[in-house]
């Protein structure tokens, strides 16, 4: 009887997630082949992308007069989509990051596989590698173009060939954990890992892990150092370091945390299983709580929690291998993938006076939101230098300068780590062209800009046209008599 549960559990199992699986893969093909972006970040990173294609300094100083840019990341994920981006010869800024994305995310699941495997069945593999792939976590931020799915993948790939415990994979392991860290510097958890579990092993071969994990660090940051000085220390450093803000982290865990109940318990319950020191997955699981210190940091979002659904996926069906109770676990994998299905709410689309397409945009890459994009990119296009977007992907796709990364100074201007006087004066004195700024934003002082930049658009600039959720002001025209 009770294998005839198990079968019956295991079918529907597989149907759901064949079913959320072609779901994703439908939308990770929408999201590859869309030309505008998608996501506040990837015009960020398609910025310094391009910044890389032309020679130009990925860690800039910043002066007194614009522009006034942030450069977060290591530069590993910039250098190798640039170099994708020129053998491809597209003219679609997006569509290498995007495409190397999204094969970090294959190869992520592969690597996740690869590692349940090692203790469990091919079944159990196959559960941990599909909960990982059905995530909407990983579904959102699986194939944009940033930084977060490259340097995961980096990780995994240390975990796999550390657990291998041979002399290359050691040295394999060691390369890759160093290169998740050149990728995105919070990606630490997994060297950090490799490291202690060394410390408890005697075994010779270990110690070629912290060799090449620390000769490839220094190499790279000594170059780095060489070619940016104090440069880099401005941008990896003291404009990252934004407080912690425990109600923001609340807000963004509540979110995900809904959505993957049960595999999140699994983490205590795989290192309660492992106890073994020498087992870098038993450190894995200690250290992984640290990500959430980062996930509370101002500006982060839900793609600080990609590495621990990654580890939560991985325990999951070390577990299933390891539980005699097969059933109860099928049941929690059940409702897991329950929680998982693509359920959305139709969207309301209401147009109001001046609105040339109506307001509830989202992210999902449809024909109305290609729309706004083509008419915003065509404002741009028809317009010269200098312009002011809220969105910077928009001025790096109609090949605009950009002089502000509004979020990101905004938030250094609110705590005190960066003076808006310049750019306020500028559009005071109505030097922009044109100023791009979500509705939002413009209307409940948003974080985007500061209160004094909102203030000297609302006198010097007026609405000259509202596209979908976004407002495009034009200066004032001032009349005098002569």
């Amino acid at each position: 009887m009770k294998k005839n549960h198990i079968t019956w559990l295991t079918a529907v199992i597989g149907l759901i997630s064949v079913v959320i699986v072609l779901f994703n893969l439908r939308h990770h093909i929408l999201c590859i082949k869309f030309p505008y972006n998608l996501e506040y970040r990837e015009g960020v990173v398609a910025y310094w992308v391009k910044n890389f294609v032309n020679g130009q300094s990925l860690y800039p100083e910043i002066q007194q007069n614009p522009p006034y840019v942030h450069n977060p990341y290591t530069p590993l994920y910039y250098v190798v989509t640039g170099l994708t981006q020129k053998l491809m010869k597209t003219k679609s800024i997006f569509l290498a990051g995007r495409l190397l994305s999204f094969l970090c995310l294959v190869a992520t699941s592969m690597l996740i596989f690869g590692i349940v495997k090692m203790y469990g069945t091919t079944i159990s593999g196959l559960l941990s590698a599909g909960i990982f792939f059905c995530s909407p976590v990983v579904t959102n931020y699986g194939c944009l173009e940033i930084v977060d799915m490259m340097a995961l993948c980096f990780c995994l790939a240390g975990i796999y060939y550390g657990l291998k415990k041979t002399n290359r994979s050691m040295i394999f392991s060691g390369i890759f954990c160093a290169c998740s860290i050149l990728t995105k510097p919070v990606f630490v958890i997994p060297g950090l890992s490799m490291l202690f579990s060394n410390f408890f092993d005697k075994n010779v071969r270990r110690k070629l892990f912290p060799f090449a994990f620390l000769v490839t660090l220094f190499a790279v940051f000594s170059i780095l150092f060489f070619k940016y000085r104090n440069n880099l220390f401005q941008h990896l450093l003291l404009f990252n370091m934004l407080p912690l803000n425990f109600s923001h982290f609340l807000n963004v865990f509540s979110q995900v945390g809904v959505r993957h109940t049960f595999i999140f318990s699994s983490i205590p319950l795989l290192a309660g299983i492992i106890k073994d020191r020498k087992n870098p997955l038993y450190w894995y699981c200690i250290f992984i709580p640290l990500t959430l210190l980062f996930s509370a940091k101002i500006g982060s979002e839900s793609n600080y929690f990609l590495e621990i659904i990654a580890l939560s996926s991985i325990a999951a069906g070390i577990i299933f291998s390891h539980v005699e109770a097969k059933q109860i676990i099928a049941v929690a994998c059940l409702g897991q993938l329950f929680l998982f299905l693509p359920f959305k709410p139709a969207p309301v689309f209401t147009k109001t006076y001046g609105q040339e397409i109506p307001g509830a945009i989202s992210s999902e890459p449809d024909k109305t939101l290609m729309e706004v994009d083509e008419i915003i990119s065509s404002e741009l296009m028809g317009t010269s230098d200098p312009v002011l977007s809220e969105n910077t992907g928009w001025l790096v796709y109609a090949d605009k300068t950009v002089y502000l990364e509004p979020y990101q100074f905004s938030l250094l201007a609110k705590y005190g780590r960066w003076d808006d006087t310049t750019i306020v004066e500028m559009i005071k004195e109505k030097q922009f062209n044109l100023i791009i700024i979500n509705a939002e934003t413009y209307e409940k002082t948003g974080e985007k800009f500061t209160k004094n930049m909102l203030d000297a658009m609302k006198f010097s600039y007026a609405i000259g046209r509202i596209i979908g959720n976004t407002y495009i002001l034009e200066p004032v025209i001032s009349w005098t008599n002569e």
